[in-house]
């Protein structure tokens, strides 16, 4: 069981700092569906601590050590708190956990059968969206958290009642080591945030660490054509079905036809 993990019970209850933020205000629903005890803070009011309010959670517009009460439990941060936030100052003076938003994702995506996170260095926004569309077209229900805006939900999130989340899986600050994947794609990767890592082989080392979070009788979906990715996955010992436009891939186009801006092709899935 992970630290936040035992906090997963209904009476639990927690403060989000930041609660009305895209990545905050779903957490804030599942915990609060869930039968938690939510509540939280936010600089500015917004349509999300509106909405959060109408379903029966509190929520403080500003940043004090007055809004850390005496009950709390746990205290919720995204890696945009720092800790000279008063709220977290007061948090640790009284000596209560404070989490980051993903290790409090990643503890409620346990009680997911389908746990799907999409991650890479590009495409993650695109890819998690198209899957959303599939899971919304297949009536699954599914719980998302997308690091945008999609038109089809009217939001960057959605809280589901099915037994699938998807996850837009970032591994800024290894931020996705987090998470507990039961799919985990890897859409490519590339030398970038070097101002959290050393070099390209660090960041590798990093998707090796996300792809070992996939249990044994989970998937990992790769991308064939990306060197960086493939070497990335030497040495796993898991499923890998790998895409690509090589014939080699598990999942390949064919008979691609460009018609102006869009492309028709057939998909070849190799058992």
């Amino acid at each position: 069981m992970s630290d936040f993990e035992k906090y997963l019970v209904p009476g639990a209850k927690g403060h989000l700092i930041g609660i009305g933020g895209v990545s905050m205000s779903p957490l804030a629903e599942v915990l609060h569906d869930a039968g938690l005890c939510i509540v939280g803070s936010d600089m500015h009011e917004s349509d999300n601590t509106r909405m959060l309010r109408e379903k029966g959670i509190q929520v403080a517009i500003g940043h004090s050590a007055s809004n850390i009460s005496e009950n709390l439990q746990f205290v919720v941060r995204t890696a945009a708190v720092h800790d000279d936030n008063p709220e977290i100052q007061e948090a640790h003076r009284r000596g209560i956990p404070v989490f980051e938003r993903t290790q409090a994702w990643g503890a409620i995506m346990r009680n997911y059968p389908n746990a799907i996170c999409i991650a890479g260095t590009h495409g993650k926004t695109t890819t998690t969206s198209m899957c959303t569309h599939i899971m919304m077209a297949a009536e699954k229900d599914p719980t998302v958290m997308i690091g945008g805006t999609l038109p089809l939900l009217h939001a960057g999130h959605r809280v589901g009642k099915g037994d699938s989340i998807i996850f837009e899986s970032c591994e800024y600050y290894n931020s996705f080591l987090s998470l507990t994947p039961t799919i985990a794609v890897i859409l490519n990767i590339e030398a970038d945030h070097l101002d959290f890592f050393k070099d390209l082989k660090d960041i590798q080392n990093s998707f090796h660490a996300f792809a070992s979070r996939v249990p044994e009788d989970g998937l990992i979906i790769a991308n064939l054509d990306d060197e960086n990715t493939q070497e990335a996955l030497k040495g796993l010992d898991r499923r890998i079905i790998t895409f690509g436009l090589s014939e080699a891939a598990d999942i390949h186009p064919a008979n691609i036809v460009c018609r102006g801006a869009k492309s028709e092709f057939d998909i070849i899935y190799h058992v």
